[in-house]
């Protein structure tokens, strides 16, 4: 754990200068597609801040600014700095902002929101040398990562599931670091994450159970649920950069 902070204990910090959990997404022209669509089942759509919408399917591009809806259905993502983003019915993700130039090299970024529904990915280079450079909001916290997989659902409150590697969830009442195996809820913005013994619930009617590891690789996805986590540490929340 040594690498994360030279000088600052990395359990008294916030979300690496949180920025506002409202995010505006940038227009979707001024970068590349920063996404293609492995598989989409279903009326899988990607909109944009106009109102259009065009269908997706298998090879598809997603550009920064667009926002996917799956609909009753579900689609697998592949980003170009190598992760994965598979979200479930009636999920609603926003690119924010995205860029990657085939190398981390200063200029990395992976700013993303999930209005919506519930989640699962697996990070890739964005994030792994600059934790700043990645960000996942939602209206009740943020979610910043170091090289991870896990798990959102979120209906009115998130439920966080970190599978391997570490999130930090922040919101006005605080910060809490996740680790591989552990859940966290979060009921509102003004309430401080905590860690919780119960499976993480999908509040859209998703099916329980922990189907194995990593993503589908076809067209006939397994449902993404999250694992049970284990007992809850005895530390509690850190002092976010709110307090």
């Amino acid at each position: 754990m040594s690498d994360w902070l030279p000088t600052l204990s990395w359990r008294r910090q916030g979300l690496w200068l949180l920025l506002p959990a409202l995010y505006m997404p940038i227009d979707a022209a001024s970068t590349a597609g920063a996404a293609k669509v492995d598989f989409a089942i279903g009326d899988v759509v990607a909109s944009q801040a106009d109102g259009s919408r065009r269908p997706l399917t298998r090879g598809a591009e997603v550009s920064p600014g667009e926002t996917v809806d799956t609909g009753a259905g579900r689609v697998q993502l592949r980003f170009s700095d190598g992760a994965m983003v598979s979200l479930q019915p009636q999920t609603q993700y926003r690119i924010d902002a995205y860029e990657f130039k085939g190398q981390p090299d200063g200029s990395e970024r992976g700013f993303f929101s999930l209005l919506k529904g519930a989640m699962r990915t697996i990070t890739g280079a964005i994030g792994k040398t600059d934790r700043q450079a990645y960000r996942l909001n939602t209206a009740v916290a943020t979610i910043g990562i170091r090289g991870t997989e896990y798990t959102v659902v979120y209906g009115n409150s998130i439920t966080v599931t970190t599978n391997s590697g570490l999130v930090e969830v922040c919101n006005k009442g605080g910060c809490l670091l996740v680790e591989a195996g552990q859940s966290a809820h979060v009921p509102d913005a003004d309430t401080a994450p905590a860690y919780t013994r119960r499976g993480a619930l999908d509040p859209l009617g998703q099916p329980p159970g922990s189907p194995p590891p990593g993503f589908s690789s076809g067209d006939r996805p397994n449902v993404i649920a999250p694992p049970a986590s284990p007992q809850a540490p005895a530390y509690p929340p850190t002092q976010g950069p709110y307090n």
